[in-house]
């Protein structure tokens, strides 16, 4: 079996788990040992196959991330550091859902029931939720939304 052989081979079997960015996968290549000029043309045949799409994967990941409870800015910085470019996520600015929603959804599940006139408590879900990519104004306002939605 060829070096080249050997390296789509290990592309393919990352693929067949999930989808990743060719970056990702230029990663896991390079981490193996193969040769720089191989890996490339492996990219070059795995996306002509449509094995590999930085655009599929985009969508796949909005997708996944948000139903995980993430806001876009957060989803937008993860793109970024996984190789895809600014241009390719702002071509699919349609396939995010609004902050608020997600956060709503996600928000429900977690702080329902909660004493949310606690400062502790009310500051810690703040913060957690900034760190799931969620801006401050969205934050307040899903949290008054829950409040009323308690009542």
């Amino acid at each position: 079996m060829s070096e080249f052989d050997k390296c789509l081979a290990s592309a393919q079997r990352s693929l067949a788990m999930r989808e990743h960015s060719s970056f990702q996968i230029k990663n896991k290549l390079l981490s193996k040992g193969f040769n720089a000029e191989i890996i490339e043309s492996v990219l070059l045949e795995i996306q002509q196959t449509g094995f590999q799409s930085d655009a599929r994967y985009t969508e796949e990941y909005i997708r996944h991330r948000q139903n995980s409870g993430y806001g876009s800015r957060k989803i937008v910085y993860e793109l970024k550091s996984n190789g895809i470019s600014s241009m390719l996520i702002n071509s699919n600015q349609d396939n995010f859902i609004k902050d608020d929603d997600i956060l709503f959804e996600f928000a429900k599940t977690k702080i329902l029931d909660k004493n949310l006139d606690d400062k502790k408590i009310l500051t810690k879900y703040i913060n957690h939720f900034r760190s799931r990519g969620f801006e401050s104004e969205v934050i307040l306002k899903v949290i008054k939304k829950i409040k009323s939605y308690e009542k």
